[in-house]
């Protein structure tokens, strides 16, 4: 019996090595683009799925999710600045458990 590693696994498998790159991209364009957020809100922002041209970020309350709304021009241009073929912006808010570390989804 051979016994992998979570990394072995993920790489081994198609469909899981699909989501776990896109999940490093969408983290990655994040922390691209966060020198467009305000500082305050940085650590309430977080990557979510980035699908096609759609990327999503979740935010740790409805104000904030609010914010990044209002800012989403902005972050897109700087997405596409640094070559990410982004045309959406989705921002949804995270539920209780998730930002308590519980795996729930967001709202």
């Amino acid at each position: 019996m051979t016994v992998w590693t979570l990394q072995q696994a993920v790489r081994a498998n198609p469909v899981l090595a699909d989501v776990a790159e896109r999940a490093w991209a969408s983290r990655r364009l994040l922390q691209r683009v966060q020198a467009h957020l305000p500082p305050m809100l940085r650590p309430q922002v977080t990557a979510g799925p980035l699908e096609a041209q759609t990327w999503c970020l979740l935010a740790a309350n409805p104000s904030v999710a609010a914010k990044v709304r209002q800012l989403a021009p902005v972050l897109l241009a700087a997405a596409r600045a640094t070559g990410a073929d982004v045309q959406t912006l989705q921002v949804r808010v995270m539920g209780r458990e998730t930002r308590e570390g519980r795996g729930s989804a967001p709202r």
